[in-house]
């Protein structure tokens, strides 16, 4: 693998430095668009890390014309599994706080300033999230705001991940809504992809072994749902894999969860399914 020239220490002293990290395969035409909106954050320092997993549709060589030293890029010449480089881009942070985002997603201006806050202002908390906007491929606003179901505020560790289990569905939010403790999400690593749809939640839930986390319900990402996105090839998986995580947590002694908080979670994660469906079949005819 090689590492992009030019990069330099953006670190400022007296505040955090903050990594955005987004591991990449295939991520074009969505790419420059994710880069962009992360490097147009106004919080300083951040540093963007970017590990290109052997793309074979410009992903890479795009990266090389783009000119700015917050920029770190990392070019694999052997393709890895997604979560393994999931796991390569946060390990490859230096940030005292650190955000994962896909190559088609977004994060909105002022994104990173309001979760560091969040974090600030919450010591107890690991992680931050938010409220996320659902896009299609074509950039088209599906919901305008989702997530987070009842949470807000600083929550308990435990009273997040319930939340996930009685919603049937992972409230908390895909990574680009998410803004991590540096330190508990390098120690918490590798991504947990025994079940592949549910690669984020179940890696937090072993991040909030540190912590709780702190919920801000202002939107301050967006998802996108494509017939081209990775999570659109699991979708037919999204039932099973949420039972096995669901059932391994209850195992583990991490939340107090009974009979009729099976049975809401079942009746909840069965409407999840066939939303999910629906918003992935619409952006398909769109895109086609």
């Amino acid at each position: 693998m090689a590492i992009a020239a030019g990069a330099r220490d953006v670190r400022v002293t007296g505040r955090p430095l903050v990594s955005i990290v987004i591991p990449v395969y295939n991520g074009m035409p969505y790419l420059p668009d994710a880069v962009g909106s992360a490097l147009a954050q106004d919080y300083e320092p951040i540093e963007v890390v970017v590990v290109e997993n052997g793309s074979t549709d410009g992903s890479a060589e795009w990266l090389r014309t783009v000119e700015d030293p917050r920029l770190r890029v990392v070019y694999r010449e052997v393709t890895q599994p997604a979560g393994a480089n999931w796991t390569q881009a946060v390990d490859e942070s230096r940030g005292d706080y650190v955000k994962l985002m896909c190559a088609d997603d977004l994060i909105t201006p002022g994104a990173v300033s309001a979760q560091v806050a969040s974090l600030e202002a919450f010591p107890r908390a690991v992680l931050a999230a938010s409220r996320r906007r659902v896009i299609d491929g074509t950039g088209r606003v599906l919901r305008s705001s989702h997530g987070l179901s009842h949470l807000h505020g600083g929550v308990s560790a435990e009273g997040a991940i319930r939340d996930c289990l009685l919603a049937g569905t992972n409230t908390l939010g895909e990574p680009a809504a998410v803004l991590m403790r540096g330190d508990a999400a390098r120690a918490s690593m590798p991504w947990d992809d025994r079940w592949p749809y549910m690669i984020d939640v179940a890696t937090y839930a072993h991040v909030m072994r540190a912590g709780g986390a702190v919920c801000d319900r202002a939107v301050l990402a967006s998802f996108r749902v494509s017939g081209t996105a990775w999570s659109s090839s699991l979708i037919g998986r999204q039932r099973e894999q949420f039972r096995g995580w669901r059932d391994a947590v209850v195992a583990e002694g991490r939340v107090r969860f009974g009979a009729l908080d099976r049975a809401r979670s079942e009746v909840a994660l069965a409407v999840r399914t066939l939303g999910r469906r629906l918003h992935f079949s619409l952006a398909a005819r769109r895109e086609g």
